[in-house]
């Protein structure tokens, strides 16, 4: 029932500017949550038979667009995009800052975004074939290639047709070499939209209601729930694994609070990659990345 999946999609974008309509942000919030709840419900039913790989792939597109609309609530206040530019952020762009949209500028660098994501995309398939062809299934080994691929190569070029269109889009992924620690990996240097939407939605209302410690911890909590709406539910298998992968980080991006300096680049990237088989539990590893893989290969 894939084709259910464009018409949750459709579904979740809408509820943006409908939620943003509602005067009390706790009411926005309510709802825009209960939709991400109900649509990654419906669109986990709708593709119950299907296999693994097409299933992770409806359910995150149907989770994303509620998040999108989540988030669009959210910022939303006096200031509101036009429908065509809130369209542009819903579906053209993977960032989660609805103000990057308002409005356009001039002489915005963009060549150099899509030179380096063509090369980096390169890369990506090149070493993905080759960790095909020689039969490798390592978790971080299969993870790296794709990862080149799409997050550091069809994501910067992305950004750079957007910038050359005037919007001053920002890299999602910016070197994950120049970490200085856990904190400054999850914030600044993996994912810096997913950082911003969980700041917004979680981490700054939870801070001001306990403290920031309490503030971080939810945000992991609750990053690891998603995670497992997008890996563990379409698998049927793993759960908890990643929601445990995310505890841990908090944990220690806490800890490095406390001790007011970051653990140091090589610590952190250690520490993401050692239990990088929790957030990809083996039957994901073998049903979705594998199936990747394999397609690189064949292609």
């Amino acid at each position: 029932m894939m084709f259910v999946i464009p018409f949750l999609v459709l579904f979740g974008v809408a509820t943006g500017p409908l939620c943003a309509k509602v005067p009390s942000i706790f009411l926005r919030r309510c709802v825009g949550w209960l939709v991400v709840i109900v649509l990654s419900s419906s669109a986990h039913l709708a593709l119950f038979h299907d296999p693994a790989f097409l299933r992770m792939v409806g359910i995150c597109c149907v989770l994303l667009a509620a998040m999108k609309g989540l988030v669009y609530a959210e910022w939303a206040g006096k200031e509101k995009l036009s429908l065509p530019r809130y369209f542009i952020f819903s579906f053209l762009w993977f960032g989660m800052d609805p103000g990057t949209f308002r409005a356009t500028r001039h002489n915005l660098t963009w060549r150099g975004d899509v030179i380096r994501g063509a090369l980096l995309m390169l890369l990506g398939i090149v070493s993905a074939w080759f960790v095909w062809f020689m039969g490798w299934r390592h978790i971080l080994v299969m993870f790296v290639p794709l990862s080149w691929a799409f997050h550091f190569g069809v994501l910067r070029m992305l950004k750079g047709a957007l910038r050359w269109a005037g919007f001053p889009v920002r890299t999602l992924f910016p070197n994950l070499l120049e970490a200085k620690g856990i904190a400054d990996f999850w914030s600044m240097r993996w994912n810096v939209g997913y950082s911003q939407m969980m700041q917004r939605l979680v981490g700054r209302p939870i801070e001001t209601l306990v403290g920031k410690n309490t503030g971080i911890m939810t945000v992991f909590l609750v990053s690891g729930l998603l995670h497992e709406l997008a890996i563990t539910l379409p698998v049927r298998s793993g759960y908890g694994l990643p929601t445990l992968f995310f505890t841990l980080h908090g944990f220690l991006t806490v800890l490095e609070g406390k001790r007011q300096r970051p653990i140091g680049k090589i610590p952190a990237l250690l520490a993401v990659a050692a239990p990088l088989s929790w957030l990809f539990p083996p039957v994901f590893q073998k049903e979705v990345i594998s199936v990747c893989i394999d397609a690189f290969g064949r292609l």
